[in-house]
């Protein structure tokens, strides 16, 4: 190879060090947790640059919801048999201000040092936040930025299964939050929230033949709703996993699977209600999905 200084005369070097600037194994532009990054959804943060004109609570709206929810995520239910619960149910419809909820919640979550991980479903944003694709991917990729013990096991579980991204949601949990969290340490004490905003907003995942027909070589389309009632059983799952020490608020409209789900009198959940003059969301308890004004 022939120098830079090929030619070059009147030059002295003192004190020279050479350095091999060339990358060493293990490096971390190389790996299982860039690969773990390649496949999340950075538009769907709760503080991405793709959000930032996301809509806040005005700091003197929706106060009761907003300290209702941070109060469970800190401090759990005052109601003895609800202790144990670890998911809870945010409610409306369209335009009654959930994501904005949401938002503020992490945000404060994010300023008292409370962990939070979240993820932003939208049918109107990038791809990759309108499918459950990048959901695991991304909770976990949180997590592990948030608890460093946790990227050990993560590299692992990434190493020891490279098709894994392409497994269904159950197993990526499992794989990918659940074991790394069996194999450290995580104080139970520790106040720490999933949320997952807009999950209606979530499209089908497509796959060629995924559901058999009678009729050779037709196949039965997937539904959102199967997609969405899949997300929620996943992170239902965690919640009652002893591992998981975390607490996971879920925002949606009041959709069939999404009533059907929640509809159990161990889930609590708030109600948005539509706007109007000055009125505030206020939390909903045995019916979540009906307005004030017709609970019965």
């Amino acid at each position: 190879m022939t120098s830079f200084l090929s030619g070059a005369h009147g030059f002295s070097f003192k004190d020279l060090n050479v350095i091999n600037a060339a990358p060493p194994a293990g490096d971390p532009l190389n790996g299982p947790i860039p690969d773990l990054a390649s496949q999340i959804a950075p538009g769907a943060l709760h503080d991405s640059a793709e959000r930032c004109d996301a809509p806040k609570c005005h700091p003197e709206t929706r106060v009761a919801v907003q300290g209702e929810i941070y109060s469970w995520i800190v401090h759990g239910d005052s109601d003895p048999a609800q202790k144990m619960v670890k998911i809870r149910w945010v409610t409306g419809p369209a335009g009654t201000g959930k994501s904005a909820i949401m938002g503020s919640v992490a945000d404060t979550c994010k300023r008292d040092g409370v962990l939070v991980v979240a993820f932003f479903f939208s049918a109107s944003a990038s791809p990759d936040r309108r499918r459950k694709t990048a959901l695991i991917p991304t909770l976990a990729y949180q997590l592990a930025q948030r608890l460093p013990g946790l990227k050990d096991s993560v590299s692992q579980a990434i190493q020891n299964d490279p098709l894994l991204f392409k497994k269904n949601l159950h197993v990526q949990m499992e794989s990918l939050i659940l074991t790394p969290l069996r194999q450290v340490t995580v104080e139970s004490k520790q106040p720490g929230v999933v949320l997952v905003d807009g999950v209606d907003e979530c499209e089908v995942e497509q796959y060629a033949g995924s559901h058999a027909s009678p009729r050779a070589g037709e196949s039965i389309e997937r539904t959102k709703d199967e997609d969405q009632l899949e997300i929620l059983e996943v992170l239902r799952d965690a919640a009652l996993d002893p591992a998981f020490p975390f607490r996971i608020v879920i925002a949606s409209r009041p959709e069939r699977v999404f009533r059907e789900f929640f509809n159990n009198e161990s889930h609590k959940s708030w109600f948005a209600p539509p706007p109007r003059s000055g009125r505030e969301v206020q939390p909903q308890r045995r019916h979540p999905f009906v307005p004030p004004s017709e609970v019965q």
